[in-house]
């Protein structure tokens, strides 16, 4: 049976609609994390600062800024499993349970160990005494950068201690 070229673009359109779907849930997923998670928000927030850093003050290697984006993105990525697993363990165990705890410790503690990963990359990466120098000359002699710098600080305050609160059983505050 010859399938005519209005089905064939059919059901690539439907696949094409079907991955659409897929990408619009996972940026859901990820929307869920910055809304509800204070941690998710703090990595955010260390990713900006730690990207600007890099490429403003340093001259960072294709290989070593790569090590600095995987690393980061470990980071983020295991934020969004331990919200995952946060959630599930909330709704399927809304009791207290032992095996819960440690679902949910162990997820934390992945979090955890890509976090502290990703401080020692950063010391590698960015310890080098002359930079700090510039960085801090930078700042210095620059009065807009520093009200800039100053006004990011703040701003970022106040992304990540005002984002909503997720409530166990499903139910989020607004």
């Amino acid at each position: 049976m010859n399938k005519t070229s209005k089905d064939i673009l059919g059901k690539n359109l439907e696949k094409l609609q079907s991955l659409r779907k897929s990408f619009a849930f996972a940026f859901s997923g990820i929307a869920f994390c910055i809304r509800y998670e204070r941690n998710m928000r703090i990595h955010i927030v260390m990713l900006l600062y730690v990207m600007f850093t890099a490429i403003v003050f340093y001259d960072l290697t294709r290989a070593e800024f790569l090590i600095l984006i995987l690393t980061c993105t470990s980071v983020i990525s295991l934020e969004v499993v331990n919200t995952a697993i946060e959630v599930l363990t909330d709704k399927t165990c809304p009791e207290r349970s032992a095996l819960a705890k440690v679902a949910k410790d162990a997820a934390a503690g992945a979090v955890l160990l890509a976090a502290l990963t990703a401080i020692i990359v950063g010391v590698v990466l960015f310890w080098d005494m002359e930079v700090f120098g510039r960085i801090v000359n930078y700042f210095a002699t620059n009065i807009l950068s520093s009200i800039a710098l100053i006004l990011s600080v703040v701003l970022s305050l106040m992304f990540i201690f005002t984002g909503k609160e997720r409530r166990k059983r499903g139910k989020y505050r607004k």
